[in-house]
Parts: structure tokens; sequence; C-alpha cells
């Protein structure tokens, strides 16, 4: 399936003609899938210089058009202007629409009212606050996703993190965080904020994403680490019941005992839905894919990200067997293998295909073990944990949310279990998921699971079923 992007300034009358086109295909045909991106006459050529440098491109034109295959935010396949599109439109879907100037401006002001009173997309996040914000390799590179993703000109950026006052380091990094991006001209002064309580950080908040580390110390015991991790998250909780609305959402995407963290605030939090509690797994997936493309001799490119299961963080499994990935091959295969290279007859026809990791991977076990030896040789050159699988995961994980159009994409994500997969319910476990009509994240009951992967869920289940009792973590559902 293909999902097409619209992109052009909000003043612009072959943007208000494509955006005409693209409704009107998206309401006579239920599979063709379309999203806007609306720029201000300032912001366009600044995100055109940027969208033209990530896919090397050299477009000038007004609006611009291109498509993403298999899923909303795939690679991009350029179309171009508006006379582009609309010959792509006719050949493909046979539809003709002309529009007259004056029935053109009038589009034009219905959007400019819907753009000025806040309403660009239906549910794009205004004010997004980070806290734990002193994570010197990932908060720079979660606020330039988050300007990719949202506009510059309506994203109000709050910074918070509870050692500024006591730690100069810190201190000097935020500022010099906030001053980097005030000078350069990447954001305006007013869209990036920095703020000396969590209270200030909640207000009006939209979206909480929670940084930091929360990796155990070392020669820390296993149950002081969880309660030093439970007593933080009970703080968030607490103000988070005070100050914040209750269609607050908040992600976390941090090193450590991350679906330990997302359960402690869903038992604490009881003035937001705990469906607005969620913990980034995905990245999980995302480390292992260079292995096994590296495994099985295949591109990178052509692999999905395998499922995440489990209490993420503490203990956790990823789904290898079942990767899917894509496979160019050519039917009937018989014929093109028997057929003389003389022969002017057709060989086949060129299709791609989906298989599973599974028929190509000789053990896995073997696999299994290389992947630990790759994290720990990973730790040790990085002397940190790795940050851009994270970031990539975060980015993902917002752009579905807040898209649009509600798509059926299946991601991993930690959310509070319904029972599904037997699960405990009440508790964050990672597992694979999709957003409903309503976008709230549900666990995908009907997906079908290997044997090794039932074993592996249950063994998770029995091994943290001890930490769920010592910190009473479940009983709120109970």
């Amino acid at each position: 399936m293909a999902y097409y992007v619209i992109a052009g300034k909000l003043t612009c009358l072959n943007t208000t003609h494509a955006l005409h086109i693209a409704e009107t295909l998206s309401l006579r045909l239920p599979n063709f899938h379309y999203r806007r991106i609306l720029k201000s006459d300032y912001d366009w050529p600044i995100w055109l210089d940027q969208l033209n440098s990530t896919n090397n491109w050299h477009e000038t034109c007004c609006p611009l058009a291109w498509k993403e295959v298999g899923q909303m935010g795939g690679k991009p396949h350029l179309i171009g202007n508006l006379g582009h599109f609309w010959e792509y439109c006719f050949d493909y879907y046979g539809i003709q629409s002309w529009l007259s100037k004056t029935d053109l401006e009038k589009i034009k002001a219905d959007d400019a009212l819907m753009h000025t009173s806040g309403n660009k997309t239906s549910s794009e996040p205004q004010k997004i606050s980070i806290t734990d914000a002193n994570t010197h390799p990932m908060l720079e590179l979660v606020i330039y996703e988050l300007q990719q993703l949202f506009s510059p000109s309506t994203l109000e950026i709050k910074l918070y993190d509870a050692n500024i006052p006591d730690d100069e380091d810190t201190d000097v990094f935020m500022l010099e965080t906030l001053e980097s991006y005030q000078v350069s001209g990447k954001s305006s002064p007013q869209s990036i904020v920095l703020v000396s309580t969590l209270r200030e950080a909640l207000q009006n908040c939209d979206v909480l994403i929670v940084l930091g580390d929360y990796r155990r110390l070392p020669d820390e015991a296993a149950d002081d680490w969880l309660n030093r991790c439970r007593l933080n998250m009970i703080i968030l909780a607490d103000e988070i019941n005070s100050s914040a609305s209750r269609s607050l959402k908040v992600i976390l995407n941090h090193p450590g005992p991350i679906c330990f963290n997302a359960s402690v605030l869903m038992e604490y939090c009881t003035q937001i839905r705990l469906s607005n509690i969620v913990a980034v797994t995905t990245d999980e997936g995302l480390s292992v894919i260079s292995t096994i493309a590296h495994q099985v001799d295949r591109p990178v490119e052509h692999f999905w990200c395998p499922a995440v299961w489990g209490f993420s963080g503490i203990m956790s499994f990823v789904g290898v067997a079942c990767t899917p990935l894509t496979q160019v091959v050519i039917q009937p295969y018989k014929r093109s293998l028997k057929t003389k290279e003389s022969s002017k007859l057709p060989k086949g026809e060129i299709v791609v295909e989906i298989k599973f990791v599974e028929n190509l991977l000789k053990t896995e076990e073997l696999f299994y073990e290389e992947l630990e030896h790759r994290k720990e040789r990973e730790l040790d050159i990085l002397q940190r944990p790795p940050v851009l699988a994270k970031v990539r995961a975060l980015a993902s994980l917002l752009k579905l949310w807040f898209a649009e159009v509600v798509t059926d994409e299946i991601i991993s994500l930690g959310v509070c279990s319904n029972g599904a997969f037997r699960f405990p319910p009440g508790v964050c476990f990672s597992q694979p998921v999709s957003l409903n009509e309503k976008r709230i994240w549900e666990p995908v009951a009907s997906l079908p699971l290997t044997s090794l992967t039932q074993r592996k869920v249950a063994d998770i289940v029995l091994q943290v079923e001890g930490h769920l009792k010592n910190f009473g973590i479940g009983d709120r559902l109970r």
C-alpha cells in the first residue's frame, strides 16, 4: 500500500489544488491515504532545503508530492509538483480535477482559518516536555526529531532536569544546548525553554518524554536498584496527578528497567488514562537488524523490525525467527531457470515476496550468542548505552501516534497489558501493538507465536512475578 504526502505553503493556490485532489481520492477510494504538511512562507524554504538534503532531491516547486510505500513514514518516492501529481492521479485513478481561481481562494481561506486556530492536524501536540533532559548524546537528537515531525512555529518544548540547581555541569550543558538552537536559527527563541520545576514542565503539557539514565549502579543490589527507580517514578506520578491534564501522554525512553518504571507510573498515576503511558521498546528490535542481515546475507533495508517481548530493561526477548523480510523473485521460478538466454520469450514476472528469517537462520542459539557478544562490545566501545536506535524508535512512535490518518501498522511497545499473550493484566509489557480508531495502542492478540516465543514469554512472566509482588505492581487492576 502507498501513502501519499502533499507538502506546500499555506498561502499557495497550487497546494490547495493538490490537497483537493488528494481529499477527493481519499473519499472515493478506501485504500487511498494521504497526509498534508503545511508550512508558512517563512518556514517553507528552510524546511524544503532540509528535505532536499535528506533525500538528495533538488526540488524548488510548491507544492511537492511523494509517496511512501509499505508504511507511512517509509522511504519517500518523489512524484513532483502539482502537474506531476495531477498526471499521476489521472494515469492511475482516472481523476480529472479543475477548479476556478475563485474556488481555490475559498478553499485556501478555509485551510488558513483551520491552521491559525491551531488545528493543523486533529491531534498534533503543541507543548512537549522532556524530563531528565541532561542526557548528553540523546537530547539534541530528540529535539531535532521533534522539530522535523511537528511545526516549529506552533511547537513549544520545555526542558527540565532535577540536577540543574546542584550540578554545574548539567546547568552549563542545558544552557549551551538551548543557546545553540536559538543562535543557529534552528528554532525561534520562544520554542525551547528551560524550566526550573517539574510542575512547570507538566502544566498545559500534551506529551511528556522521560529520558535520563536508570541503569543499575556497580555493586548495587537488584532490589535497591528497582526501589530507587520506583521512588523516582512515584515522585513523577504525584506531580502528574496534581499538575497534568487528563489527556497527557507519557512516553518513557531511557536505558534501564523501562517497563518496570512504566508499570510504577500506571500504578500511581490516577489522573491520566493508563493507555496514555507507554514505554519505547522498538529500539531493542532495531538494534539487531544489522546482525540478522549479516547472518543471512541480505540487505538491511529488506527487513522489518522484529517483535520485542517481555519486561524490557530487566528481561526481554527479541523474536528474530519471525522477522519478515522482502525478497525479489521471478515467477514462474522454473521457467526463469530453464529458458535459454537467446530466447525472446518473457522469462517471467518480477514480484516482491514476504518471507521470514526462520527459513534462513541455521541455528537461533548461535545467533543469540553472537548478539550478546556484540552488545558487550558496543558498550565497551561507546562507554555508554547506544542512543540512535532509541531516538529513531521514539520518532517512529510519535509519527504514528499523531499521524493525521490512523494506520494498521504493528510496532513493539510497552503498554498496559490486558491479558493478551498471557501477560499479567495491569502491568507494562513490551508486545506487538497497533493503534485503534481512538488512538489507543492495543495488543495484536491474533498474532501467531512460535513455540520458542511462547516458552520465552512464559519464562519472562515467571521471572518477573517476584518483582511485581515485592513492589505491589499490578494491584490497581486486580
